[in-house]
């Protein structure tokens, strides 16, 4: 999704990926040019009001003016909802969509910002579509571009976690199928993919943290997250008729994912369970520690879909 696009040459190799969250931004800088792709990484951690000089400041040390840079949006900053394709010209679909909308929104129509993208059209009957809207006043994006442009780097993309998590299971799929549930979000959060793109995507109502995990009720709550994910695959399978999921992608989460990778490998119908595993994409060893690849995560998808580009 390319909301904003920025032309500028840079005599400085590569691209950056900056994630915004709740706890900060997250900058990584990388070469795809190189054997060793990853430059640089770091959690900057602020207050929001100081945010934008730290930036500012990590740019000019690093030397990264005018290099191009791809964000990702913090989760709060957007929704993503699946409606029925509207039935009008392709350049009012955007428009249709935001008026279809209009309830849900937690703003006025005027000040929120709408991007459809389609679904697989074998997904779903009607046709659908994914909305994303962002917004607030001042602008979400607007914000997200000036601190971006004031810092000294060239944006290319505003993006969604969705779609960056895509590009980073694409990377680590071994073949066709992949199941990716992810906890960086803040929340458990589901996407169901195949060949690339994504069919669907939803929030698990089950709350996985270290303290339930190693608590009484952990045993109970287990079955209830297994619950809600052999719903998601037969949905897939059988209602959208997309056939058997062959592989579980889990997102690097510090005291959690290693341990529920053991206990999906001995749940039928959770074959080939792993991590999206950052040192493996950069090839960089061991050098990203879980809890590096849990705060760098959507913005190495961002800067890996800049690579791409």
């Amino acid at each position: 999704m390319s909301l904003f696009g920025r032309n500028k040459k840079t005599s400085q190799p590569g691209q950056v990926g900056l994630s915004f969250s709740e706890e900060g931004i997250a900058l990584v800088w990388v070469d795809p040019a190189s054997d060793r792709p990853l430059k640089h990484w770091e959690m900057l951690i602020d207050s929001p009001s100081q945010l934008a000089q730290r930036l500012a400041e990590r740019v000019e040390t690093l030397e990264l003016g005018g290099v191009p840079c791809y964000v990702v949006l913090a989760p709060e900053d957007y929704s993503l909802q699946l409606v029925e394709a509207p039935d009008v010209p392709a350049g009012d679909v955007a428009s249709a969509v935001k008026f279809q909308i209009r309830d849900s929104l937690a703003m006025s129509l005027a000040d929120a910002e709408v991007q459809v993208f389609d679904v697989p059209e074998a997904a779903y009957r009607p046709a659908g579509a994914n909305a994303v809207c962002s917004g607030n006043a001042p602008s979400t994006n607007h914000r997200s571009e000036d601190l971006v442009l004031n810092a000294g780097l060239v944006l290319q993309t505003i993006d969604i976690r969705e779609s960056v998590m895509r590009d980073l299971a694409g990377q680590m799929a071994e073949d066709r199928w992949s199941r990716l549930p992810g906890r960086a979000w803040g929340e458990a959060r589901l996407l169901l993919m195949k060949a690339g793109e994504i069919y669907l995507s939803r929030q698990l109502n089950t709350e996985i943290d270290q303290s339930q995990m190693a608590g009484e009720a952990w045993a109970s709550t287990f079955q209830r997250l297994l619950v809600e994910l052999q719903r998601s695959f037969d949905y897939f399978e059988n209602q959208m008729g997309q056939g058997q999921i062959l592989r579980l992608l889990l997102a690097p989460v510090p005291g959690i994912t290693n341990q529920l990778i053991e206990q999906l490998e001995h749940q039928p119908g959770c074959r080939r369970v792993r991590v999206m595993d950052l040192n493996v994409l950069w090839n960089t060893g061991s050098i990203l520690s879980a809890r590096d690849q849990y705060d760098c995560l959507f913005a190495s998808g961002a800067a890996l879909a800049g690579a791409a580009a």
